[in-house]
């Protein structure tokens, strides 16, 4: 099993020269061998009808990683993401024609070039690739100090999910099933490629410390670094050189049968516009009931008002019998996450009802989920939606399938359904 965290900053100059020193003159001797592995896939499909046609979009997101060795320990991750695998092997073949001018005119006809556009557009939203994702060089117990450096470049930790509760505590997964495609199929403000995945996360060039000393009971963490978000148009403009600094402080706690996180960071630029952050995770872990909540702001602009808007909510009672496990979820969408803001997401709630039967042993599991979807500023959107599920486990990958029914639409029996089909890694 990989499990890694994935971290960075960037201090100041002094700082930062002064920790790349120490990071060469840490690491005199080549890496072990490299080990190739899948940390994570996903290949999901969605089937509907749309003006009476059965229509298919496939999903495909996969991490590839190349580690190697402890003391010094190097990562590298890549990264296999198509949004409809379907259409980026149909566009393979899809070739962009001039627009030719008007004889009359000169000039090429409005309805030509705009065709021409949305082709390339279309093209372009659905194309598959592979791409760098992460490079990390970690030193261990550097100078025999309990600390863990690390140099970071690509995509960082994600905050307040559960998931490196795992790798430091070695607890068993507890974080919510409340997100990824099967929930949000169209995506976040619908980029099928944004999906939730905690409250934050750190994303750039930099270093991140470790404080290891406590492994058993606390792990506190510093990241300093350039963001990645100068591409996302947050803040900096890509024409103008404009750069973005975050730095964030992050707590790990765990006792007995409580494990809390906790973070705090900002991110400012030259012209020192300046945005904070913070928020915590919680899991209780009782027997036959467990609880799990994460909160926070995803940013907040110094000096303007802090409102709702600014909010990632997210509740979740879960109860366990002996066959039978109950998970009721409520979810308060934020405008901004990850520094892009999405208006469509503005006010929007969800509330879902999950029923499972089937043991914790056996990897097989079924039921059935009843979901509310609102907006708080719009009360003509409403959506309600039940949906039978099942799953099983074998090999390493879970195998989930999904029936999505949507009552609303009995004008439109066909309409009325979606049928989801996916498997992930389950390890």
């Amino acid at each position: 099993m990989w499990k890694t965290v994935k971290t960075g900053i960037l201090p100041p100059f002094k700082v930062f020269f002064a920790l790349s020193a120490g990071l060469f003159f840490l690491a005199p001797r080549p890496a072990a061998a490299a080990e190739i592995t899948v940390p994570r896939l996903e290949l999901a499909s969605r089937g509907w009808f749309e003006n009476d046609e059965f229509t298919v979009s496939s999903r495909l997101s996969m991490d590839l990683a190349l580690i190697g060795g402890y003391k010094y320990s190097i990562l590298l991750g890549f990264s296999l993401e198509a949004p409809d695998v379907a259409r980026a092997i149909a566009y393979r073949s899809f070739k962009a024609s001039p627009v030719e001018p008007d004889p009359v005119t000169g000039q090429p006809n409005p309805e030509d070039l705009m065709n021409s556009h949305n082709s390339l557009v279309e093209k372009y939203n659905n194309q598959a690739f592979i791409g760098f994702s992460v490079a990390k060089a970690t030193i261990h117990n550097p100078f025999k100090l309990p600390l863990s450096l690390s140099y970071f470049v690509g995509s960082g930790d994600n905050f307040c999910t559960g998931d490196d509760f795992s790798v430091f505590f070695g607890l068993d997964p507890f974080g919510t099933d409340y997100k990824g495609f099967f929930y949000f199929p169209d995506g976040i403000g619908g980029n099928m490629l944004r999906q939730y995945n905690g409250i934050h996360g750190a994303k750039g060039t930099g270093f991140s410390i470790a404080f290891t000393k406590w492994d058993s009971f606390i792990i506190p963490m510093l990241y300093l670094y350039q963001d990645l978000a100068l591409f996302d148009g947050y803040f900096a403009d890509v024409n103008s050189g404009s750069k973005l600094y975050s730095g964030d402080l992050r707590l790990l706690v765990h006792w007995r049968w409580l494990s809390f996180e906790t973070f705090g960071g900002f991110s400012t630029n030259s012209s020192k516009d300046t945005k904070f952050r913070a928020g915590l995770m919680f899991h209780f872990a009782g027997k036959g009931v467990e609880f799990f909540a994460q909160g926070g702001i995803t940013s907040w602009r110094l000096g303007e008002k802090l409102n709702v808007d600014n909010m990632f909510f997210l509740i979740e009672p879960r109860l366990r019998f002996k066959y039978l496990a109950v998970h009721v979820t409520f979810f308060y969408h934020p405008v901004e996450y990850l520094h892009i803001e999405e208006q469509k997401e503005q006010g929007m709630a969800d509330f879902n009802v999950k029923f499972m039967f089937g043991t914790e042993d056996s990897g097989f599991s079924a039921g059935f989920e009843t979901a509310v979807e609102l907006k708080i500023n719009d009360s003509d959107h409403f959506k309600f939606r039940i949906s039978p599920f099942g799953s099983f486990a074998a090999g390493g990958l879970l195998w989930e399938t999904k029936l999505r029914l949507m009552p609303q639409n009995f004008s439109k029996p066909k309409e009325m359904m979606e049928l989801f089909l996916g498997v992930r890694t389950a390890y």
